[in-house]
């Protein structure tokens, strides 16, 4: 049975970093998702960040022998992620502070709006107030507003962007990198460039790009995995590992970008009937998220069946099977 690490925060008020927190392991993914309740119905690897009231707590250090006492902090519960592996501190979650402290030169939070307003900007707003920090705001409205069936309409892309005083030229410097990376695609130069316009050492990106090589990660891909049957892992193997064949059936996507896919995820995939075995591939991550994702922060999409022709079209390596339901890989 595989293990799952998770980290109980308890958030800092003045800058809105984790100022504690607590590791626990979940062997049971079930057993959690149940306390969290509806909240995690559309997470299958409880990959999302949920904000955790008194009950929530309560429950949690109930069922798995905890003690965490957040004294009256916002709780929030994350799994472990890669950013913990590097050995110094990923500026993640705790911008704000660094950027006072002067370890973070520019910063930016990219969110769709409505609504006009990130995740704890008004913290960040305050120090702009102070004059301390530099404030830009750049919308990019959609071509036609994403509406969902819950109601919510989304207009665009809301970028806002944080300097230290005297480092604005950081910004425009970054609208640079990103404009040239879109005519050519992100690379390895571009990824040590923005490292550097944030504010890591050399040795931090030197780190960075070693692991990303020896992850094998490939740029501007999204990695996915469906469930497949006897005879769609024959069709797969006559087309070269490069296309799916057409199915009536919907396709239940799980998706993934930097970090595999848990074992038990994949196990609830092969839960479909006739599923035979579970594959991985890679499509265009832009593409992907623009045209057929359900939602861009969704780790679990669902396509008609008609809409195999427009994922082949994404698809940018072989289809490799990790998982047969009798176990084997």
């Amino acid at each position: 049975m595989q293990s799952h690490r998770f980290i109980l925060q308890a958030f800092d008020p003045e800058y809105g970093h984790p100022a504690f927190e607590m590791m626990f392991v979940v062997d049971r993914l079930e057993e959690l998702r149940a306390l969290l309740g509806t909240a995690a119905e559309e997470d299958p690897e409880l990959a999302m960040v949920y904000t955790l009231d008194a009950g929530d707590l309560d429950a949690i250090n109930r069922h798995f022998g905890l003690a965490f006492d957040p004294d009256g902090r916002i709780t929030r519960l994350a799994k472990w992620i890669h950013n913990r592996e590097p050995p110094y501190l990923v500026h993640t979650g705790f911008e704000l502070v660094l950027m006072i402290e002067g370890r973070k030169l520019f910063a930016r939070m990219a969110d769709s709006y409505p609504p006009h307003q990130h995740y704890d900007e008004d913290l960040f707003d305050r120090y702009v107030a102070l004059g301390i920090l530099h404030k830009e705001v750049q919308l990019e409205p959609f071509a036609e507003p994403v509406r969902y069936r819950d109601g919510r309409i989304l207009e665009g892309l809301r970028t806002v962007y944080y300097t230290l005083k005297g480092q604005e030229w950081r910004i425009p410097a970054w609208k640079l990198v990103s404009e040239a990376s879109r005519k050519s695609g992100w690379n390895d130069h571009f990824e040590r460039l923005e490292g550097m316009l944030f504010g890591y050492k050399e040795w931090q990106n030197d780190w960075w790009l070693s692991d990303i090589r020896r992850r094998n990660i490939r740029w501007g891909t999204l990695s996915l995995y469906l469930a497949v049957n006897e005879d769609e892992l024959t069709s797969i193997d006559d087309a070269g590992c490069r296309a799916f064949p057409l199915r009536s059936r919907p396709l239940r996507l799980l998706a993934a970008s930097w970090e595999r896919a848990e074992d038990e995820a994949l196990r609830g995939l092969l839960e479909e009937d006739r599923a035979a075995a579970v594959v991985r591939f890679s499509v265009k991550a832009g593409r992907f998220l623009r045209e057929l994702a359900s939602e861009h922060q969704a780790t679990l999409h669902t396509l008609a069946g008609e809409r195999v022709k427009d994922l082949n079209r994404l698809i940018v390596d072989e289809i490799e099977v990790v998982m047969r339901r009798d176990g084997a890989a």
